[in-house]
């Protein structure tokens, strides 16, 4: 696998064996067995047990990929959770997912061979966006809206909308040039608000019309919505269909464009709808 087929990233606390046991069944696209802020200090040990256990029952998921949120790097906690992993089966997880990266040396430290999804939640970690990016083990790039926040001292329930939308406009875009430059998917952060459906619609639609790939969910509710806004809709696939077979049928006849309308259909339209197509075609046929 390599991880291209991804839109809804389930956080699951791997202190709740309640929560681990539910996540079998759920139709998210990842799983992300948390180790980090969802499990107090007291916790982490059980939760790494927790886990331990779990994958030793051979355990199946209807979600195609399978993780571990481990500790950040620079934590007491971190080299008891590679300890930890030492014990799960090779093969097991498709990615280790490391919280608050700061610099590409971090993820040298990350032991074993599995790929890496990154969270940039700070200053220093956007500042070095560029060249965390390009670390090869490294596959996507996560922006942590909370931490970020913490971490320059935004008071985020002060924000109103429209300053809240400017404020995250900036990390957003940095994390995504720098995954896209370097052929990495973009994820955007949770939606804390859980029950609020309209609110987190909202932000997956922005974050999907800038080109990201997927966003976290911290609930099982919020799964559903999630895959349908980031997988194109029929009447989309269908529009982008027919714009290429206008755009081919341009191209055989010698032109480099055509029209729709009095729209201009050319080779960057081309790439667009071909994404699309693609993209609907891939996730229809799970």
């Amino acid at each position: 696998m390599d991880g291209n087929l991804r839109r809804s990233l389930l956080a699951v606390p791997a202190s709740s064996a309640k929560m681990v046991e539910k996540s079998q069944g759920l139709t998210c696209d990842q799983i992300l067995f948390d180790l980090e802020d969802a499990v107090a200090p007291g916790e982490k040990a059980s939760a790494r047990e927790n886990l331990i256990e779990l994958f030793a029952s051979k355990p199946t998921f209807r979600a195609g990929y399978i993780s571990i949120r481990v500790n950040a790097t620079n934590t007491p906690y971190f080299k008891d959770d590679l300890a930890a992993l030492e014990e799960i089966p090779t093969g097991a997880l498709f990615s280790l997912v490391v919280p608050k990266v700061e610099s590409a040396k971090e993820l040298d430290s990350v032991g074993g061979s599995y790929f890496i999804d990154a969270q940039i939640e700070s200053a220093a970690g956007l500042s070095n966006v560029g060249t965390i990016a390009v670390h090869p083990r490294l596959i996507s790039l996560s922006y942590g809206p909370l931490d970020f926040a913490a971490d320059l001292g935004v008071s985020l329930d002060a924000l109103t909308e429209i300053d809240l939308k400017e404020f995250t406009l900036y990390p957003l875009m940095k994390i995504l040039v720098a995954a896209r430059a370097n052929g990495k998917l973009a994820f955007d952060g949770p939606e804390v608000d859980i029950r609020n459906s309209e609110k987190f619609s909202k932000s997956a639609k922005r974050v999907r019309a800038f080109g990201f790939d997927g966003k976290w969910v911290l609930h099982p509710d919020q799964i559903e919505l999630c895959n349908e806004i980031f997988t194109p809709s029929d009447s989309e696939f269908q529009r982008a269909g027919d714009l290429i077979a206008k755009y081919e049928s341009a191209h055989s006849q010698g032109l480099g464009a055509a029209t729709d309308g009095d729209l201009m259909i050319d080779e960057a339209s081309r790439r667009h709808a071909a994404k699309i197509v693609a993209r609907h075609e891939a996730f229809k046929a799970r």
